[in-house]
């Protein structure tokens, strides 16, 4: 089938997409919490992949290789959205997560919402291993680095999350965080 895709063969494309769609949609819709995004993203994924198909390496895993691209193009989205976001606020009155009457803006205190108050690096992280199940191995090669990188990362990305899902406990407002745009 992988060799199918390098030639261009639609009926391979068919299959590998039927293969790997649905987990590729499910990584996306929890990085990105909104269903018409992670439907764009796993379309996009699978565009870049069978336009990079000549490049990937068959002693690699289809599926890993799959989720480092989709990582990539939610990165770029996210990159692509807080530019914009970035231009639409400098042109609004003063922003303050406050509600109209100058009290705070209601907030959710689930994970779900804890974990979206997150770095952008820190919940893609927390995401591969706990909401996909990929190893340190695994998301190692998904984004590139190192095994050892991986489980510091997941060490300050579970000390954020705590402190996230602390101060919603509080009653604090979440402490949004700026999504880097670059890997560190």
């Amino acid at each position: 089938m992988v060799e199918g895709c390098r030639r261009g063969d639609r009926a391979a494309q068919r299959v590998f997409y039927e293969q790997h769609a649905d987990r590729i949609y499910a990584l996306t819709l929890r990085m990105t919490d909104r269903p018409e995004d992670a439907f764009d993203l796993t379309q996009d994924t699978f565009l870049r992949a069978f336009q990079q198909f000549a490049n990937f390496d068959a002693r690699a895993a289809a599926g890993t290789w799959l989720y480092r691209i989709a990582v990539n193009e939610t990165l770029q989205f996210f990159r692509r959205r807080d530019r914009e976001r970035t231009r639409l606020e400098a042109s609004r009155p003063e922003a303050t997560g406050r509600t109209d009457d100058g009290t705070a803006a209601p907030a959710e205190t689930d994970v779900a919402a804890a974990l979206a108050d997150l770095s952008l690096e820190h919940r893609v992280i927390l995401i591969l291993k706990y909401q996909t199940g990929l190893d340190y191995a695994e998301i190692a090669e998904v984004l590139d680095c190192a095994p050892g990188t991986v489980a510091s990362r997941l060490n300050r990305a579970r000390a954020e999350l705590r402190r996230a899902l602390e101060a919603r406990e509080a009653g604090e407002e979440p402490r949004r965080v700026r999504h880097p745009t670059s890997r560190g």
